[in-house]
């Protein structure tokens, strides 16, 4: 952990001498509360919790290079979520490289934390995260991606480990060195804006990888989403299906929100995974819910979901309260 902070910190150190002051930092803060109808030893399962506390120092090394470094301390751990660098070519076509989002799903790492429509993301989007090997939607690699048709269509490709927590180790190694997972992944998404406040796009993944133990794992996963943003109007589609490790999943969720005004929003959502090859069945989440935007920096969010899960035999609806603090000095 020490030589971790005092790689970063040797990092900052550069970035803020070589970027001449063009340094910039956003972040946020969540705290959670919530109230469960489990009961757990004759009482009530309810608590408070820091979800979320992020902090991005980014910047730009004159017009065409721009890096980040996402810092997380969520729920007490650190973790380094972003560190990359991109040089953009032309707005068609720019290079990025180090850990950040994986192009898949957008409800997932294309999706702020700060802009989510409900407390916490859909159970599909969660599972699918820990099914790909990534870490909070990140992976480490490289990727070619940009905008063409005067912006109307975006890709991106990226070449990762198959899994996330895997650093690159390039370098030769004692014998008994170990890495969790070596091989190679593949990451690819494509979307087009055909209309304005229109989304329309489509994922995939697929990974093979060799363990300490010489076992094979292959994963693969794919997803399409619709959104339609405009107005007062906030309608997301999304579906996501796979296979991990023979463990085979999909399921998808379904977000609608109208703005009575520019503070207030109420939300309604629909989700469901179904496991396959395992000895349960499906999870369904039906989601109410208000956003209260107090300021450009504040936000209010107060949900109760609903939850049906054949799995398990207990009674589990939930009620989250969020706030949050999301702030950006440029």
């Amino acid at each position: 952990m020490k030589k971790k902070f005092a790689l970063v910190l040797f990092l900052l150190c550069s970035v803020v001498t070589l970027s001449a002051g063009n340094m910039f930092f956003k972040g946020l803060v969540q705290n959670w509360f919530s109230f469960t109808d489990q009961k757990v030893n004759d009482s009530s399962a309810y608590g408070f919790t820091n979800k979320r506390l992020r902090l991005i120092p980014y910047g730009t090394f004159g017009e065409n290079i721009k890096w980040a470094v996402h810092l997380a301390f969520d729920r007490g751990t650190i973790n380094f979520y972003d560190v990359f660098i991109e040089y953009k070519f032309s707005d068609s076509f720019a290079l990025k490289m180090g850990k950040f989002a994986a192009p898949g799903a957008i409800s997932g790492g294309l999706t702020s934390s700060a802009a989510l429509d409900l407390v916490e993301r859909t159970p599909i989007t969660l599972r699918w995260n820990g099914f790909s090997g990534l870490h909070g939607f990140r992976a480490f690699g490289v990727q070619v991606h940009g905008k063409l048709m005067d912006s109307k269509i975006y890709y991106a490709l990226m070449l990762a480990n198959p899994k996330a927590t895997t650093y690159f180790t390039p370098s030769i190694k004692a014998s008994s060195f170990k890495n969790d997972e070596k091989g190679m992944a593949l990451w690819g998404r494509l979307e087009a804006k055909p209309m304005e406040g229109l989304r329309v796009g489509a994922f995939f993944g697929s990974s093979t990888a060799t363990n300490s133990k010489n076992a094979d794992i292959k994963r693969s996963s794919f997803g399409a989403h619709i959104f339609y943003n405009k107005s007062n109007i906030n309608f997301k589609m999304e579906y996501i299906g796979g296979d991990s490790g023979g463990v085979e999943y999909n399921g998808m969720g379904v977000v609608f929100g109208y703005k009575l005004s520019k503070k207030f929003e109420p939300i309604v959502r629909y989700d469901f995974i179904t496991p396959k090859k395992t000895s349960g069945g499906r999870y369904t989440n039906i989601g109410f819910g208000v956003n209260y935007w107090y300021s450009k920096n504040i936000k209010y969010q107060a949900n109760y979901l609903l939850r049906s899960e054949e799995l398990v035999d207990v009674a589990n609806n939930i009620f989250y309260v969020n706030f949050q603090y999301s702030f950006n000095n440029k």
